[in-house]
């Protein structure tokens, strides 16, 4: 009988599950000791945020970042995701890149950069986030309030 009350959580699909609501964001700021024990991370602060423009059936997601040694710090893109198995898999705008987000403990998401990167823009330039190079591969993002 428990088997039976548990398949309609089973049954919902990533983005029922990471955004049950348009003001579902996930959010993660480093401390400065984690980057001094991280030297090669340049990301500070990532947090992904629903898109309330977004035409169904896919998710649009805003991510913003903010990087260390960079002019401007601040950097944003929009992806569109959808569904694939128990993941999202989005892709940024532009041909910015990849990313994925699966569920991890304590109701967090793990993003993972996807094989080509993620590239992003701010007012002084762009800058990309390498799959294979440096600290900024996985973000373990847990749960806040939209700001």
């Amino acid at each position: 009988m428990l088997f039976i009350l548990a398949l309609p959580a089973l049954a919902q699909s990533p983005t029922d599950r990471f955004f049950p609501t348009d003001r579902q964001c996930y959010a993660r700021s480093y401390t400065d000791a984690h980057l001094a024990d991280h030297p090669a991370q340049r990301v500070t602060r990532m947090e992904v945020r629903p898109d309330q423009a977004a035409m169904a059936p896919y998710l649009g997601l805003w991510v913003n970042l903010t990087l260390r040694g960079v002019p401007g710090g601040a950097f944003e893109a929009l992806a569109q995701c959808e569904n694939i198995e128990d993941q999202l898999y989005c892709t940024m705008e532009g041909d910015a890149g990849a990313f994925s987000l699966t569920a991890a403990k304590g109701g967090a998401v793990l993003l993972s950069v996807g094989s080509r990167g993620m590239g992003f823009e701010n007012e002084v330039g762009f800058t990309t986030l390498e799959r294979d190079q440096g600290d900024d591969r996985s973000f373990l993002l847990r749960p806040v309030a939209c700001r």
